[in-house]
């Protein structure tokens, strides 16, 4: 029920004081696991995502929001799996992935930013930058399909006098990727073909925004420094 309230107040706050514009490719299966990966340009793209994405959604986030007891028990309550977001190889991170593959093994929705926290520019998959591996390694050992998204306009709302201005956001949902059967012959080569394809995926449903709304050099995303001027 809190879940629920979170995303009918998260929905209801962007669309009094932005304007949302959404767009879904293909509707995500109802049913069955599924990973939502998106890039992440600021600290709001859970609260947006999580509201207007058709399916509830299990956000795997950062353990050290879960060191305060009461943000503990917040988080816990909207069903956010803490992991260890420096860690390189998946197979350190056990307890948490462990947790992520149980909830798709129950056919839940995880929800995953792939790049490991905010980039913008060259860091960002937006402009062609290397996921982390988690994706493509929980998508094929739980044969869950990956579901692209892209999120843009959310880096304005580090500046309080934007949410009075009702900026923009955009978000667009791509259509499901398979991953790789565990018993292909060549394993290694369809798993690079598969994360390739994820990548390209980010960066075809940015142009689709930019075509779509014409969108210009100051609606992609920027750092909160260059949007704070300093």
């Amino acid at each position: 029920m809190l879940y629920e309230c979170c995303r009918f107040l998260a929905r209801l706050l962007f669309r009094t004081f932005c304007r949302v514009h959404l767009l879904i490719l293909e509707a995500p299966p109802r049913k069955g696991p599924c990973i939502l990966a998106s890039n992440h340009i600021s600290h709001f793209e859970p609260a947006l995502i999580g509201g207007f994405f058709p399916r509830l959604l299990d956000w795997v986030a950062m353990e050290e929001l879960f060191h305060n007891p009461c943000s503990a028990w917040f988080f816990k309550q909207l069903h956010v799996i803490p992991i260890n977001r420096f860690g390189n190889n998946p197979l350190t991170n056990r307890h948490g992935l462990r947790m992520i593959l149980e909830r798709l093994k129950q056919g839940r929705a995880v929800g995953i930013f792939p790049e490991g926290g905010i980039r913008s520019q060259k860091g960002s998959i937006l402009q062609g930058a290397r996921m982390k591996p988690g994706v493509i390694f929980l998508s094929e050992l739980a044969q869950a399909p990956v579901i692209p998204c892209v999120v843009l306009g959310t880096d304005r709302l580090y500046l309080v006098r934007n949410w009075l201005r009702r900026p923009h956001l955009w978000m667009i949902v791509g259509k499901s990727i398979q991953p790789p059967l565990r018993c292909d012959k060549d394993l290694k080569s369809a798993r690079l073909h598969f994360e390739k394809n994820i990548s390209i995926a980010f960066l075809k449903l940015q142009e689709e925004l930019c075509e779509r709304f014409e969108l210009t050099h100051e609606d992609l995303p920027q750092s909160a420094q260059e949007r704070r001027g300093s």
